[in-house]
């Protein structure tokens, strides 16, 4: 059912704007398999969305975790400056670290009730945490999301050039989400 709903995933978005890495073309295998779950969430007071991507093996264990903000001009908050300066400042982290933290402290526990929250960085700790959770009881119950990806991307074009299947690009991502640093 998973492959079932990922092949249908695929087709749904049409994206802009960003390069696409080895890597992508690695997790659009996964996603092609069902093993990829997005989140997203409210809007912050500083126009930033969060968005946490989970990738499972096919054992079930999670793989990767991507989790940044993205604004609506597909910035990150883990790039801006200004912003990731004030934090470090007043609290004596920045975003960037913590979003890492957390994403490294899920994948090497496996177990979201291990992940410690982030001195300095709470609100950040607690939206991961509450996000993976939706994406864990989410990709639980078959609902795995594709919103980064599109047919006819970039990224599918180069996984059906590996299968010797070539077809022309039309489509790029639309938000910032796309787990390149």
């Amino acid at each position: 059912m998973k492959k079932h709903i990922a092949m249908m995933g695929i087709g749904i978005f049409v994206l802009t704007g960003c390069d696409k890495t080895a890597r992508d073309v690695q997790n659009m295998r996964e996603m092609v398999n069902g093993q990829v779950v997005e989140v997203e969430g409210s809007q912050d007071q500083y126009g930033y969305f969060p968005h946490l991507r989970l990738t499972f093996d096919e054992n079930d264990k999670i793989q990767e975790v991507y989790f940044d903000y993205i604004n609506s001009d597909a910035e990150k908050k883990s790039k801006d400056e200004e912003y990731n300066s004030n934090m470090q400042e007043k609290t004596g982290t920045d975003a960037e670290h913590a979003m890492i933290d957390l994403s490294e402290q899920l994948v090497n526990k496996q177990n979201l009730e291990d992940v410690e929250i982030i001195a300095g960085a709470t609100q950040t700790s607690k939206e991961f945490i509450e996000m993976a959770a939706k994406a864990i009881e989410n990709y639980k119950a078959g609902n795995t999301s594709h919103n980064n990806y599109g047919e006819g991307s970039e990224i599918i074009a180069a996984i059906q050039r590996g299968k010797g299947i070539v077809e022309e690009n039309t489509s790029k991502y639309v938000n910032g989400g796309d787990g390149n640093s």
